[in-house]
């Protein structure tokens, strides 16, 4: 795949993540703070202040253990996509995206417009949630396979 459609790629998606197109959810820290609350509660409920601090340290230690076997790690997109994945595993994952965004763009994308076709697909993705909810599988299909999870 040409360097240029590349670049377009990590630089559209360097976009969406600014504009919130695709976004960090507050699922993961929910969750992981559910983890300590929970057993937390019901260990205040059955035994008062001792039972509330071993729900605690029990909470606490299923979440510990969770972090040790890899889950919960939290990263923002671009980052993960940098440290995650190899070079072709990259290129791969753009190459499929431009390939569902190109049939949305009307006018032609060469070198002397890519830079104001950034602005133009991220317009185009803006008016076109179709487009929005391909590039949100993509990105699910491939970290899916790294074991990782768009939020």
């Amino acid at each position: 795949m040409e360097v240029l459609v590349v670049k377009l790629v990590e630089g559209l998606l360097e976009e969406l993540c600014k504009t919130n197109a695709i976004y960090v959810s507050i699922a993961g820290p929910l969750k992981d703070s559910a983890t300590v609350a929970v057993p937390t509660f019901v260990g205040g409920s059955v035994g008062g202040p001792v039972g509330a601090v071993l729900g605690a340290v029990l909470g606490t230690g299923i979440l510990g253990i969770s972090k040790a076997l890899g889950y919960g790690d939290y990263k923002p997109l671009m980052t993960a996509l940098k440290e995650d994945f190899t070079e072709q595993e990259r290129n791969n994952l753009y190459e499929r995206l431009w390939e569902r965004v190109q049939g949305f763009v009307s006018s032609p994308l060469n070198h002397a417009i890519a830079y104001s076709a950034l602005t133009a697909l991220s317009k185009t993705i803006e008016q076109n949630p179709e487009v929005m909810e391909n590039i949100k599988n993509e990105l699910k299909v491939a970290l899916g396979k790294k074991n990782m999870a768009l939020c």
